[in-house]
């Protein structure tokens, strides 16, 4: 029988959170996490590997949905150019009228624009402002219109961490020992701006006593490891440095989804399947409706290393063809292949970007370059239409039918467009929307919702959000296909119930979600009150 951790009598109380450690009553476990159990109690831990580096593995089974930590940022701040915003919220900032000018309301002593006198106030930005003021330094910011980009904020986030050198020094210690890649940087055209300007900023206008290696490398330290944090509601976008959560793997088919919770920005990584004990802990560093070309090489440029999971290494991405195209040869109706599609073009070695392109049928190839041409020229393309106009997406789909795959990372993107637009846009609302664009979405959702289980499986927000889409045109049809006559009573409560059952899983997935909680609770609400109102009609 297991014993208690703090008397070693057999107890029957497990630890719940990692189901680790056992205690004989309630005051022994509060005992026990008082002396230590708190900074130990974790269902991952941290290992070493040449190949992976630092990395975090389950110490015990995880539950799919199960929230595996959540942490405060170590450090965060502006990102390396942005609109102006408060450095202490990080709230973007709106011109005030002034004195009959337009202006931001300033720090009083370094003058750096902020949003209100009690963030200028604040602990976060003390160090920095006296640093500054120190110096006799002000910031001359000024409102120039709206959205304009400030390249003076890239020296904000970097100073943070320079002065906990004197303020935190653990903290500055633990930050400075995650992995900079700056050999990989220095000479990059960044970083010989970063050399002129955040440089020079510490070292000759505040005086600082740090060298250029120093300085540069807390800058691929942020490069290297923040994540980009963006707040629900968009008023928010800054970047953050997590100690634990950076130590978690990349795959471009993870098995966790974070989420950032709270005005402090507190990261929450959530199981999106379930993850057995000794198994990796994953996340995405890129972007995972990217095809192979454009993930490899965001994580080469952005990250310094090249992915070799099983979606990289595999030419079809996991039978989706995320980044696959026609072959010109074999593409046309008199040649499909035996499951009804064209043949593919694929890559002959998916880990070198240099490789000739292939078909699956045929002797036909093409050359990597002109691969990466043509996917650059139709992204492009597709970055070019009118975001709210779904015609455009439409056409778009259309034209490069013969072209792109169904389900190619483009044709993707464009579909995805399509469904955030039909049921949510101006003029486009579930009501407004034809029967026939009302299964135009319902099917657009359905072929998502495919991609989503090979390439996101289980939890994801991708799925969940999808998931809602669907259970609101289906419900939206089912009603008006009940009140047409063209589904019986019956019929009209199978088809709602299929809608309440998406519903529930879309609840499950997004409810951790900040601001979702009252938007499913009130989808449920409607739905049952439609069933109810469908069974007592007689």
């Amino acid at each position: 029988m297991p014993t208690c951790e703090v008397c070693q009598q057999p107890a029957n109380q497990i630890c719940g959170g990692c189901k680790l450690v056992y205690y004989c009553s309630r005051p022994h476990q509060k005992l026990g996490w008082r002396e230590g159990h708190k900074f130990k109690c974790c269902a991952f831990k941290i290992q070493y590997s040449d190949t992976l580096g630092r990395h975090m593995v389950a110490t015990r089974d995880i539950q799919q949905g199960e929230m595996i930590l959540k942490e405060k940022p170590a450090v965060i701040g502006p990102r390396i150019s942005c609109p102006a915003i408060c450095l202490t919220c990080g709230k973007n900032l709106d011109p005030k009228e002034y004195t009959s000018k337009w202006d931001y309301h300033k720090c009083s002593k370094c003058n750096w624009p902020m949003c209100s006198p009690e963030c200028e106030n604040a602990e976060v930005h003390k160090p920095e402002c006296k640093a500054m003021t120190d110096r006799k330094y002000k910031c001359d910011i000024k409102y120039e219109g709206p959205n304009k980009v400030q390249a003076a904020y890239c020296v904000i986030s970097p100073l943070r961490v320079l002065l906990m050198s004197q303020s935190n020094p653990l903290q500055y210690e633990n930050i400075m020992n995650l992995e900079s890649h700056l050999e990989d940087r220095i000479n990059t055209p960044l970083y010989l701006v970063l050399k002129a300007n955040l440089v020079t900023f510490i070292v000759q206008v505040l005086g600082l006593p740090f060298d250029e290696e120093t300085i540069l490398k807390v800058a691929s330290i942020f490069d290297t490891n923040s994540f980009d944090v963006r707040t629900a509601d968009g008023t928010k976008r800054l970047r953050a440095i997590y100690l634990t959560a950076s130590m978690m793997d990349h795959s471009c088919k993870p098995n966790t989804r974070h989420i950032f919770m709270g005005d402090e920005h507190h990261l929450a990584v959530i199981a999106t399947v379930p993850i057995a004990k000794g198994d990796l802990i994953t996340a995405t560093y890129t972007q995972s409706l990217w095809g192979t070309l454009d993930r490899r090489k965001h994580l080469q440029t952005n990250k310094f290393f090249d992915c070799e999971c099983d979606r990289c290494k595999d030419p079809t991405e996991l039978g989706t063809y995320l980044g696959n195209i026609y072959c010109s040869i074999c593409n046309n109706p008199f040649s499909p292949n035996a499951d009804g599609r064209g043949a593919m073009m694929i890559s002959t070695n998916p880990l070198d970007e240099n490789v000739p392109w292939k078909c699956e049928r045929c002797d036909h190839f093409i050359l990597s370059k002109q691969m990466v041409w043509g996917n650059n020229a139709l992204k492009q393309d597709l970055y070019k239409l009118n975001k709210s106009d779904p015609k455009q997406f439409e056409e778009f789909i259309e034209k490069y039918s013969q072209t792109l795959h169904p389900s190619n990372h483009l044709v993707v993107q464009a579909k995805l467009a399509l469904v955030q637009i039909y049921g949510n846009y101006k003029g486009y609302s579930l009501a407004d929307l034809s029967n026939a664009l009302l299964r135009r979405k319902i099917e657009l959702c359905h072929e998502l919702l495919e991609i989503a289980d090979k390439l996101e499986p289980g939890w994801s927000k991708f799925r969940g959000t999808i998931l809602l889409d669907l259970q609101a045109a289906m419900t939206v049809k089912t009603k008006r296909d009940y009140e047409s006559g063209k589904l019986t009573k019956a019929g009209a409560q199978d088809e709602l119930m299929e809608s309440m059952v998406l519903l529930q899983e879309a609840t499950n997935i997004l409810r951790v979600e900040p601001y979702m909680k009252d938007t499913l609770e009130a989808k449920i609400n409607d739905l049952t009150n439609f069933l109810d109102a469908t069974a007592a009609e007689t």
